[in-house]
């Protein structure tokens, strides 16, 4: 059975108060690093006190969703190989890593056939329909047409369902060899000790885990960045840079980018809240069931009274008024 001790601090884990910490030192950025990884507005760094993040949280976790990965076979906030897996969310630390180049290309493969097959599928009714009305019109189409057309359409159905087909049934047959991540993280945030840690190179197995930096939090600022989408729509992403050293995290893996700053500007002050530990994590479905194995969590929720399953056993309706209302929050506070 997994250890449900709660994590200790560290004698150096974060609080609100690190941030005022002098910064002695003279940025040594390079003018391409300012314009690729620290470029945007760079945004203030705060002591949150209420609960603020992304409405991703509350659109991609709803309670049902909660409750079926707690009945999956051997769930536990703590698995065994927790401490080793490159991917994590949970009361110690935040950790990411992208998924395997593999995975990226059947992934593709599969997209590619799936809607290749229904595109030609639909092209192939459509044309069928409109050589009946060219042919109603006066226009020779007879069998032929229809057969040549029948033709064109199976052979590019086949090898658009194979492609599908193909990709399917490796990742069913072969699930190790066409999914998964990368075997080392990318980068890690660390509630316990307060660091942020960046590794070398996560792909290959000889090289992941090597630690190429390792900084305090309160050494990293955090810049709002703006990409043009392929419609030419802004999106929004983060960067959490080092203020001295050419060491950043891209935070876009693990919390997406968005067609609203409002998001980017909540997940930022959900990490600040996060790696406080004066203050309880987030109050957020995902992290629910790790809110007692974090000290200052734990503490609030004894003395608040708040229900230790509150998201998990809520109801249909209570979560949708939920979600309008925190919507309502986000807008209220960032848009004012």
């Amino acid at each position: 059975m997994a250890d449900m001790t709660p994590i200790t601090y560290g004698a150096d884990a974060h609080t609100a108060e690190r941030m005022d910490t002098p910064r002695q030192d003279e940025s040594e950025h390079s003018r391409r690093f300012r314009l690729s990884a620290a470029s945007g507005q760079r945004l203030p760094h705060r002591c949150p006190t209420v609960d603020l993040f992304p409405m991703r949280e509350l659109q991609e976790m709803t309670p049902a969703k909660l409750r079926e990965i707690e009945q999956m076979p051997g769930h536990t906030p703590r698995p065994t190989d927790r401490p080793e897996h490159p991917l994590r969310w949970d009361e110690e630390c935040l950790r990411y890593t992208s998924q395997t180049k593999r995975n990226f290309f059947f992934g593709l493969m599969r997209a590619a056939g799936m809607v290749g097959l229904g595109m030609i599928v639909f092209s192939g009714i459509g044309l069928s329909i409109l050589f009946a009305l060219m042919s109603l019109g006066g226009s020779q189409f007879g069998p032929s047409h229809y057969l040549m057309l029948g033709k064109v359409v199976s052979i590019i159905s086949v090898f658009f369902l194979t492609l599908w087909g193909g990709a399917s049934l490796t990742y069913r047959l072969f699930p190790n060899f066409a999914a998964g991540y990368q075997p080392g993280p990318m980068w890690e945030l660390n509630r316990r000790t307060g660091m942020v840690t960046i590794f070398a190179n996560p792909a290959k197995k000889n090289t992941a885990w090597q630690v190429a930096h390792r900084f305090p939090f309160h050494e990293f600022d955090c810049y709002l960045q703006s990409t043009p989408s392929h419609q030419g729509l802004p999106q929004f992403n983060l960067s959490l840079v080092h203020y001295r050293q050419e060491a950043y995290v891209a935070l876009v893996g693990m919390f997406g980018a968005s067609s609203t700053h409002e998001e980017q500007r909540a997940a930022w002050d959900m990490v600040q809240r996060y790696m406080d530990t004066s203050q309880p994590l987030p109050d957020t479905p995902l992290w629910e069931e790790f809110r007692p194995l974090d000290p200052t969590t734990r503490e609030n929720d004894r003395r608040t009274g708040r229900p230790p399953r509150y998201w998990r056993d809520m109801d249909d309706e209570t979560y949708q008024q939920q979600v309008r209302a925190h919507q309502s929050k986000l807008d209220a506070f960032y848009r004012r």
